[in-house]
């Protein structure tokens, strides 16, 4: 009788022990930064456009049917060839509009990202163990992979082109260069993790890449090579 009394006590002891093992987990599962609600300016609705390289007009587009868009990243850098490739498909309406919800690929994302080393030696990033991906659509032959142009993020009410980055922490990306004789520089800081629209702003002394809201309206803007 007494040893089951003490089994039954163990029992019991066991399942305490289990019971606020699992409390514990829900309570560090609920605090990951993995499970925060979905960012609703993650979720872009734009559309594939074909325009001169100034962006002021429209040019004629090809069919649907003789080109296709893919959305890379490239990473641990701003600029270069992308190193990740699409996360999802991202299908084309009739008319080229499309939806991407950054959200349900952030995590690959992260899980993506390479050690950040930029190809132009002027910049650098802040802490130095931040990594960084840029989302770089390309629109392609449908049957090959050579570009129809160039592709730009375009806010169509500025006609300024964009840059959509991620970043897994808060970071500063700086540097500065002569270009053309006009100083340009780069101060993009980021608060907090996740993605954030890049612009140039332009001045008397300095071009200067900044973070800038997200546009009311957005395209995606397919221009003549350089």
């Amino acid at each position: 009788m007494k040893l089951v009394e003490r089994g039954a006590r163990l029992t019991k002891g066991h399942a305490m022990r289990l019971a606020l093992s699992l409390a514990m987990e829900l309570l560090v599962g609920g605090c990951s930064s993995e499970d925060r609600p979905p960012h609703p300016g993650w979720v872009i609705h734009s559309k594939v456009v074909f325009l001169t390289a100034d962006l002021a007009q429209a040019r004629p587009a090809p069919a649907q049917s003789q080109f296709r868009v893919t959305f890379p990243y490239v990473t641990g850098d701003l600029y270069g060839a992308p190193a990740i490739g699409e996360l999802s498909p991202v299908p084309l309406g009739a008319d080229g509009s499309f939806e991407i919800d950054l959200n349900r690929t952030e995590k690959l994302l992260s899980r993506s990202l390479e050690p950040t080393e930029f190809s132009l030696s002027y910049l650098s990033i802040q802490p130095a163990q931040a990594r960084i991906g840029r989302l770089a659509p390309m629109v392609l032959q449908a049957d090959g992979i050579d570009p129809l142009g160039r592709v730009d993020w375009v806010d169509p009410d500025s006609r300024r082109r964009l840059l959509l980055i991620y970043v897994d922490r808060p970071a500063h990306i700086a540097g500065e260069t002569l270009a053309r004789g006009h100083l340009l520089r780069y101060d993009i800081r980021v608060g907090a993790p996740g993605y954030v629209w890049v612009a140039r702003q332009a001045a008397a002394d300095a071009d200067t890449f900044v973070v800038v809201p997200k546009p009311q309206h957005l395209e995606l803007a397919v221009t003549p090579m350089d």
